[in-house]
């Protein structure tokens, strides 16, 4: 096999908690996660260098693909050339970096014949999300993202948008210290919401949105996005047609797979 081509679907948080904060400055995570069918596509091929472009135009060296390719260079020797097509929006805690750092682990994984558990210590160095995002579907993931397991999440109508860009992750977590979580409410919650939205306030107006529509309504990740869950695929395409001004809406579904193949050459 010379070529891959995968599909790597986003993931949204349907609850996450910080338990704590290690020596070395990481929070620890308790999260309840699920993939969604919203995706990156990424081919990829076994080449004599190794190279990465995201939508036509080349990858800087800080994009978390060209990290996790180098890291497959040094430790196995090995390059391949990959092209993406970004699906899921920037920024919004969808887990967008990290679908292409995973899928370039996923695509090494089908090409050179690496095991997942063998790649799962090198996605770690890219990024919390990174190895969970390789198997995806319904999970636990606790940890700094190092410990995953398996949860059967029932099947899920969402719509999801994103109405403007937040702040930076690690402003978030260092708010965070300083105000805390917020109150809990019902099956979803978020930790990171009230700081995050006190950083970026136009984001919460995407929350106002949803919850003319449904009450099941949450941020996921650090954000910007936010997700409604509904009943109905109908009701939930009424709530995108009537939101105006969005960087990103959608009508998705969850899925039990983080990556799918779609063509091996």
């Amino acid at each position: 096999m010379e070529a891959v081509k995968i599909k790597v679907n986003a993931k949204i948080n349907l609850s996450l908690d910080v338990v704590g904060k290690r020596e070395d400055g990481y929070h620890t995570l308790d999260m309840l996660m699920t993939s969604v069918d919203v995706c990156d596509i990424i081919f990829a091929s076994k080449s004599g260098e190794c190279a990465v472009t995201m939508d036509g135009v080349k990858a800087a060296s800080d994009n978390t693909a060209v990290k996790a390719l180098t890291l497959l260079n040094k430790k196995y020797g090995i390059a391949m050339r990959a092209e993406i097509s970004k699906g899921i929006p920037f920024s919004a805690g969808m887990g967008g970096s990290s679908a292409d750092a995973s899928g370039i682990f996923f695509c090494a994984h089908r090409l050179y014949g690496i095991s997942l558990e063998e790649l799962a210590p090198l996605a770690l160095k890219v990024g919390t999300d990174v190895a969970y995002m390789m198997y995806g579907g319904g999970a636990r993931v606790t940890g700094i993202g190092d410990f995953a397991s398996a949860r059967k999440i029932p099947p899920m109508i969402l719509a999801i948008c994103q109405k403007a860009i937040g702040a930076s992750t690690k402003d978030i977590y260092a708010r965070y210290d300083i105000m805390g979580g917020g109150e809990k409410s019902g099956d979803y919650h978020n930790d990171l919401e009230k700081a995050a939205c006190s950083l970026a306030h136009g984001i919460s107006a995407a929350r106002e949105d949803l919850l003319k529509f449904t009450d099941r309504v949450f941020m996921t990740g650090s954000g910007s996005a936010y997700v409604g869950v509904f009943d109905s695929e109908d009701g939930a395409r009424e709530c995108i047609d009537a939101l105006d001004g969005y960087l990103f809406k959608t009508v998705a579904r969850t899925s039990e797979k983080g990556i799918e193949i779609l063509d091996e050459y």
